[in-house]
């Protein structure tokens, strides 16, 4: 096979990765009621569950960009499906809120290498503007994953298999078969040309001192800042949505079906805004992805049925593609290059998953505190019109 037509078999294991890596985050969710009812735990508490793995992310992101570059994405992508297995077990096996909360934690160490080493390695079998639309195909993974998980948890899977723990034990072994299919694909790849060899990602000569360049543009504080609130609205809205929506009156699952809503619309703008988000258009593109998320999270205060849609459809299709171009932008910079992308993405998923924890913990504790989410809704709805006025200060992505 062509090297061109291999690169379609690279991104389709990419996506499979991502897949299993949007099926363990998004498991949880749905799982909410039973969780906390079994193991006694606050809202609050769960919070803390579900921004354990983020927690460990923050730490591991940069190291694990270092290792993705000497080592190659290839063999590590192989290791992180095992380790976003054992969690998944982890999770099965849980009987108290600490257990629950270290399996999920372990989660932390595989989760970098499969958001910073797809990027790493798409960029490197896709040049150009078909960069853009490979990102925006293997991006729609997590958000598949979403639409599984919300829609066929309550509904089908929970009444077919009995209870939580066998729903998550059935996430840990998908997890097991897209890690067996990666290294089937890994290993045919080391067959295909020296020069896109993934087992040669790295460059040669990769320096400490690299790394510590990219501290020294503006645009990567900017893009670091902007990483953290699009983190904040994403994973708090991805952990809490089913939640949420239960709480202004529907079934768990009947929430899960509408949950699925806004991971639908999630794939379309995946698809959608990364194409049109070419350098000359990027900013404007963000900005509007960023009002509709505002608009999003103040709809789904739930007034009406049909307002609640529409703020379940604006918060799907802006979520979808926010992270996405934001990395997309930073890793198109003229000082980092794709080079230099799996240490950028280590470096932006680092910072952006302060946010990450930050947006789950917030939601847990300010229910506990108020007794609903709308605080935590408007506090993201700032979030979104703050990240308006930071990205208008990014300049040009071949800046310099």
């Amino acid at each position: 096979m062509s090297d061109d037509g291999f690169r379609w078999v690279v991104l389709s294991g990419c996506w499979l990765l991502y897949f299993v890596f949007g099926l363990s985050v998004t498991s949880l969710a749905p799982l909410v009621p039973e969780i906390t009812a079994e193991l006694d735990l606050s809202r609050a508490d769960m919070g803390l569950v579900l921004g354990a793995w983020q927690f460990v992310y923050i730490f591991l992101a940069i190291p694990v960009g270092f290792a993705l570059q000497r080592l190659g994405a290839g063999r590590m992508l192989i290791l992180a499906a095992v380790i976003i297995a054992v969690s998944g077990i982890g999770r099965s096996l849980a009987d108290s809120h600490w257990s629950l909360l270290a399996a999920v934690a372990v989660f932390g160490l595989g989760g970098p290498v499969v958001s910073a080493g797809v990027p790493q390695t798409v960029s490197k079998w896709f040049t150009g503007n078909q960069r853009g639309l490979a990102m925006g195909i293997y991006i729609t993974a997590p958000a598949i994953a979403g639409i599984v998980t919300y829609s066929l948890t309550q509904g089908t899977l929970l009444p077919m298999l009995g209870d939580w723990r066998a729903v998550l034990q059935l996430w840990a072994f998908c997890s097991v078969a897209a890690g067996v299919i990666w290294l089937l694909i890994w290993l045919a790849g080391r067959r295909i040309a020296e020069r896109r060899a993934m087992q040669n990602e790295a460059p040669n000569g990769y320096r400490l001192a690299d790394a510590a360049s990219l501290f020294s543009h503006r645009n990567t504080w900017l893009l670091l800042a902007v990483g953290m609130g699009v983190f904040t609205i994403d994973h708090g809205l991805r952990n809490w949505l089913p939640e949420i929506l239960r709480a202004g009156g529907l079934t768990a699952a009947q929430a899960g079906y509408l949950a699925s809503i806004a991971v639908v619309f999630g794939v379309i703008g995946a698809l959608v805004f990364p194409a049109l988000a070419v350098a000359k258009r990027r900013r404007t593109v963000l900005i509007s992805l960023f009002v509709m998320s505002a608009m999003g999270c103040i709809a789904l205060q739930g007034w009406s049925y049909p307002l609640l849609v529409s703020g379940l459809v604006l918060v799907g299709a802006a979520s979808g593609a926010m992270m996405t171009i934001s990395i997309l932008t930073l890793i198109e910079q003229d000082y980092v290059g794709p080079e230099r992308a799996g240490i950028a993405g280590g470096i932006f998923f680092s910072f952006a998953e302060v946010g990450g924890v930050m947006g789950p913990v917030m939601f847990g504790l300010l229910y506990d505190h108020t007794g609903g989410f709308d605080a935590s809704l408007y506090v993201l709805a700032a979030i979104a019109l703050l990240l308006c006025v930071l990205v208008q200060a990014i300049r040009p992505a071949r800046s310099g």
